[in-house]
């Protein structure tokens, strides 16, 4: 099985594409200038989730990237595979396009995906039943968006700011979880507070990649080399999804 990686930041990405183990790496399409041209086959550009207000823009940037070589590009929306075929990308599904059986997994054949992640909520079993015409991955590391909001909410509502402004906060559940904020052009994610863990447990899905998703991650090579071992990375809280319980 494949392994590939969702990265945040130039250090992770680079991480990533020095680990021979990573076939593909997602990174943000504002990372990819000229120097990563040579990397164009193993990379896959990450547009903004939300494209409210900001389509025309991102539209601009990603035929700078075909300008560039790059050809590969993520749709987290059906207004995303829309987009990215206008600017003559090949399309990768993410799993917000929320694929959950083999009809929609057909619907997004047919719309011209090269591969697709399926969505979250499915167990593993439902995954291995699924009609696979094209490639076929999960989410398989890191801290799952539990929300996607158009306004921050350690800001009171304010606008976020931008992907720049790192702040690195969290809100607190009525549970006392602390869930972390990450901050995008102009959408913030709110993530699980436990990370999401399958190292020890790729052999149950059948599947052709497997996606590590990493956010805060300061050092990405520990986890990659426990997910190549087949070994369970060290982690305070994990949880293993709703892949074995299903949703309740």
């Amino acid at each position: 099985m494949e392994l590939r990686a969702w990265v945040r930041s130039a250090e992770q990405l680079d991480e990533a594409l020095n680990d021979g183990g990573i076939s593909a790496v997602c990174a943000p399409m504002e990372l990819l200038d000229e120097k990563y041209a040579v990397y164009a086959d193993r990379l896959i550009a990450l547009t903004p989730e939300f494209l409210g207000g900001i389509e025309e823009k991102t539209e601009r940037a990603l035929l700078r990237l075909r300008e560039r070589g790059f050809r590969r590009a993520l749709a987290h929306t059906t207004g995303h595979i829309e987009l990215l075929g206008r600017t003559g990308f090949e399309i990768c599904g993410g799993s917000r396009l929320n694929c959950t059986n083999s009809e929609t997994m057909r619907f997004y054949a047919d719309c011209g995906l090269s591969d697709i992640i399926v969505s979250t909520e499915l167990t593993v079993q439902r995954i291995n039943r699924l009609e696979k015409p094209i490639k076929t991955g999960f989410m398989a590391y890191g801290a799952m968006p539990l929300m996607l909001n158009r306004r921050c909410p350690v800001r009171d509502g304010k606008p976020c700011g931008g992907a720049d402004k790192k702040c690195g906060r969290q809100i607190t559940d009525r549970k006392g979880n602390r869930l972390k904020v990450l901050c995008s052009e102009n959408s913030v994610e709110i993530l699980n507070s436990d990370t999401l863990v399958l190292s020890d447990k790729l052999g149950d899905f059948a599947a052709d990649f497997a996606m590590l998703r990493f956010t805060y991650e300061t050092d990405i090579r520990s986890v990659i080399k426990a997910y190549k071992n087949g070994e369970r990375p060290e982690c305070e809280r994990f949880t293993r999804g709703l892949y074995y319980r299903g949703v309740q």
